[in-house]
């Protein structure tokens, strides 16, 4: 038998993806029949696979032991190198370096974003993940590995929640920066295409079709040297390489972009995220307005 005490980042959570999460070896059929059979209980309870659990409940498994092995918490971190621009009790605003992935894509000890922000607060003593079930430290959204600037992360799983409702509402405006080939007649523009992902590119479209999303964005005209433009995007909706993509097709792709039509001399691409704007969020901030000046 196993007995599990929630805590407050695990609680908030359908039992049954709480499971899934924790336990590995523990087959999505097995654990159905031992809800029914009431070998899982809650609080000493018969439960339902799809209620909420909540802090200080207690989890209590009667299966065997080999399928009872929590997820291996051993993890060996490269960083903890951060440029922290914000930081309070529930999230982190931190300033990605270029050539950084934001998340892991191979092994989990790749030096990455997430992985960084995890041996920052275990260095600070604000994550153990031994006291940890389901949840880890983790950003709210990404840049690609060549754009630079502002991603958001959650110390807690409420924070996390907070902060991808407030993404998902609109309510937390992006703003980036892009040095892009040719110069424009209009200082200000909105761009409305479709965009669907193909592998690791992006295909526009013109009109609606299947499989395709909406992809919206301002974009406003700084300054141009008479060949190239420095422009700053407002993101409506975040598609993948949107800016990128529609760039790209209305035949002014960023300078060294050569995967959407750069053809120039080579050069690294120049995006940045410079500026988030938090207009409504349930999270106690000190401020809601954050900028990366101009390098």
């Amino acid at each position: 038998m196993k007995e599990i005490k929630i805590n407050s980042n695990d609680a908030n959570q359908r039992l049954d993806k709480f499971l899934m999460k924790t336990f590995p070896k523990l087959t999505k059929s097995m654990m159905y029949k031992a809800i029914r059979n009431k070998k899982i209980k809650v609080n000493r309870k018969r439960c339902i696979f799809d209620q909420k659990i909540q802090e200080n409940d207690i989890i209590l498994l009667f299966l065997p032991p080999d399928v009872l092995e929590e997820k291996s918490v051993e993890k060996e971190y490269i960083s903890s190198e951060l440029d922290v621009v914000y930081e309070d009790e529930n999230i982190l605003i931190v300033n990605k370096p270029y050539g950084l992935l934001s998340q892991s894509d191979q092994s989990q000890n790749q030096d990455c974003l997430v992985n960084r922000i995890q041996a920052y607060l275990m260095e600070k003593n604000e994550y153990d993940p031994r006291k940890e079930h389901s949840f880890a430290p983790s950003i709210c959204h990404r840049l690609d590995r060549n754009t630079t600037g502002l991603v958001i992360a959650a110390k807690n799983a409420n924070a996390l929640r907070k902060v991808n409702e407030a993404i998902a509402n609109r309510s937390i405006q992006k703003m980036y920066r892009a040095y892009v080939s040719g110069t424009f007649k209009q200082k200000d523009f909105s761009m409305c295409y479709y965009l669907r992902k193909e592998n690791t590119i992006a295909r526009v479209s013109d009109r609606k079709k299947e499989g395709y999303q909406k992809a919206l964005m301002d974009v406003h005209v700084e300054t141009d040297d008479g060949e190239n433009s420095i422009c700053t995007i407002t993101l409506h909706t975040g598609r993948f390489h949107q800016i990128r993509a529609l760039m790209g097709h209305i035949e002014h792709p960023l300078l060294g972009d050569v995967k959407y039509g750069y053809r120039g001399k080579k050069k690294s691409i120049k995006l940045m995220a410079y500026r988030l704007e938090f207009h409504d969020i349930d999270l106690p901030l000190r401020q809601r307005e954050f900028e990366i000046p101009r390098a």
